[in-house]
């Protein structure tokens, strides 16, 4: 059992989401807090001795001391919960902090090990609750310390008593022991399923168009019932032991106080004890049963979050063999010349790039071209470090991309999707995630074209966004999405098929907007578009993860087949 808790502890602890002063500030509040209750029995018993044999004045002299403890007692509570009110802001604040970190620096393969549902359940349910466990353990800690002490004192009253408190106590902390065990396996069973149900509801609201059109929704509602029938069968038999924990325990502990309430009596009746006696016995042994109260309590509680515990803990340690690493590199004079040299990728056992080497000059427009699969959307994920090549070298400005600090690298190097995200926030506000300076963000979004639309709106910069930016249309939300990356004053810019779903306005401003960008910007672009590869410096044709052309359009019109086939 303690070796349990101990694991427990030891795992929150290294989550690192604590902050030592405010931790000792905790753990002395906790200890000065229930070590001051231990004096209210015996100056109880002390009122009782004196004020039955007559002397008032000492019977009021402890009824003054027993209330100057008992204000004590008041004060020290207070400083406890302030302590703990700091302690678990600091640490939830801390926790959420830590996962967006993770998870904003982990490769794709993050999310599809572990699940979006299981991140965001944990984001929020199970920081909010593990944010409690320092102050849970303080608490077991200076209990324990407590009855202990009232043990002893107990049994230097008399030594049957302190035994019968003692056995009774190791029986009901071996019964919490094991239903707590078995609780909480179960618990860590209805958390899984409750997984399944969030992830398939997030899908159903991503997937929803997909799902009136094609009738889908009784086969859903199927999976949903066999995911809420699993749920409710471990919600079940968590509950079961739990109400034994809740149940069993103060029985156990009720029979031990009838025991020592017939031992008194007989003793008193035989003369042996006085009454101020009983009122010291059974004071320390009413504070023994409260003390334990609490402490299978706070054992239940730091039992039921060992499971969260262990959630965060495998967002935060995620381990692959794929791993990336990032170098030491703080150079942020970035010219842009990028260079493939002999690059071979696998993914999933499947062989996606076969030894592909091309260099594209700063200040130039390279678009890749290929038919769908040839690796084309690989090029731009290897180039923004997602996955690491498996033989070969990927270089910016003739160093190795892994050897660059994260901040540089991702500052020089960003990308447009064909469906780019947007926050919602206000345009303003998703423009200060990159840049907080309104005057850039202007100049951005006037060079991206999109400044004189956000000027027509009534709130302008402060128009809200709403569901993906659902009130702009495809073409704004890809201009706001390029003035955000001109915000990030990248050298090298990746645009994914931007203009496929475009109307023709629209496209010809971005082919517009490319032009200029050429000027002080290594551009690369995976394109469908006759009309982009005509424009484009250079072009790289991609067939089945291999290099198999490259040059300007009429060169590889005239000579390259897999192009022709392209332009067919």
């Amino acid at each position: 059992m303690i070796k349990r808790y101990y694991l427990i502890v030891k795992k929150f602890f290294s989550l690192g989401a604590n902050n030592k002063r405010l931790l000792f500030h905790l753990f002395f509040s906790t200890f000065l807090r229930n070590i001051s209750l231990l004096t209210l029995p015996f100056a109880a018993s002390r009122i009782v001795n004196y004020a039955t044999k007559g002397d008032f004045l000492t019977t009021f002299m402890w009824a003054i001391f027993f209330l100057v403890c008992s204000l004590v007692y008041v004060l020290l509570h207070h400083y406890n919960y302030v302590s703990y009110a700091n302690n678990s802001i600091f640490t939830h604040n801390k926790l959420q902090q830590l996962i967006l970190n993770k998870v904003t620096s982990y490769d794709e393969n993050f999310t599809k090990n572990i699940s979006t549902a299981y991140i965001v359940n944990t984001a929020f349910n199970d920081v909010g609750k593990v944010m409690q466990v320092p102050d849970e353990i303080f608490d077991v800690i200076t209990e324990i310390i407590s009855i202990i002490i009232a043990l002893i004192i107990l049994t230097t009253v008399n030594i049957y008593i302190g035994i019968i408190a003692l056995v009774l106590n190791l029986i009901s902390l071996y019964a919490l022991s094991r239903n707590m065990k078995k609780r909480d396996y179960y618990l860590s069973e209805q958390r899984k399923y409750q997984d399944y149900i969030s992830g398939l509801m997030g899908q159903v609201l991503d997937g929803n168009k997909e799902i009136k059109s094609f009738n889908m929704k009784d086969d859903l509602n199927n999976y949903l019932e066999n995911y809420k029938k699993s749920w409710r069968k471990n919600y079940f038999l968590k509950r079961k032991y739990n109400d034994y924990v809740w149940v069993l325990v103060p029985t156990i502990l009720g029979f031990g106080k009838i025991a020592v309430y017939f031992i008194l009596i007989y003793l008193i009746l035989n003369g042996q004890y006085d009454v101020a006696t009983l009122v010291l016995v059974i004071g320390y042994y009413e504070n023994i049963q409260s003390e334990f109260q609490k402490l299978y309590g706070r054992l239940d509680t730091v039992s039921s979050n060992s499971t969260r515990v262990d959630r965060i803990y495998k967002i935060l340690n995620y381990k692959t063999k794929n791993m990336l690493e990032f170098g030491s590199i703080n150079n942020d004079d970035i010219n842009g010349k990028i260079e493939f040299k002999n690059v071979f990728f696998t993914y999933d056992k499947q062989v996606i790039m076969k030894d592909v080497s091309f260099e594209i000059l700063p200040q130039s427009f390279t678009a890749i071209v290929g038919k769908s699969g040839s690796g084309k959307s690989t090029i731009f994920r290897l180039l923004l470090r997602l996955y690491k090549t498996n033989k070969g070298q990927i270089l910016l400005d003739d160093k190795d991309i892994y050897e660059y600090t994260k901040e540089v690298y991702s500052s020089n190097v960003s990308i447009v999707t064909q469906k780019p995200f947007i926050f919602d926030m206000s345009i303003r506000e998703n423009l200060n995630l990159v840049d907080s300076n309104h005057e850039h963000q202007i100049e951005a979004c006037k060079r991206a074209g999109i400044h004189d639309y956000i000027m027509s709106l009534k709130d302008g910069y402060n128009t809200k966004l709403v569901s993906d930016a659902e009130n702009l249309s495809s073409g704004q939300k890809q201009l706001l999405a390029l003035a955000r990356t001109l915000l990030s004053k990248s050298e090298v810019l990746l645009f994914d098929e931007v203009t496929s779903s475009l109307d023709m306005n629209t496209s010809k401003q971005i082919i517009n907007i490319l032009k200029d960008l050429k000027k002080d910007h290594t551009i690369l672009m995976i394109t469908h578009k006759p009309a982009l590869m005509k424009m484009a410096d250079e072009i790289i044709v991609i067939d089945n993860g291999r290099l198999v052309g490259k040059g300007n359009h009429k060169n590889l019109i005239e000579n390259n087949k897999y192009y022709q086939r392209l332009q067919k």
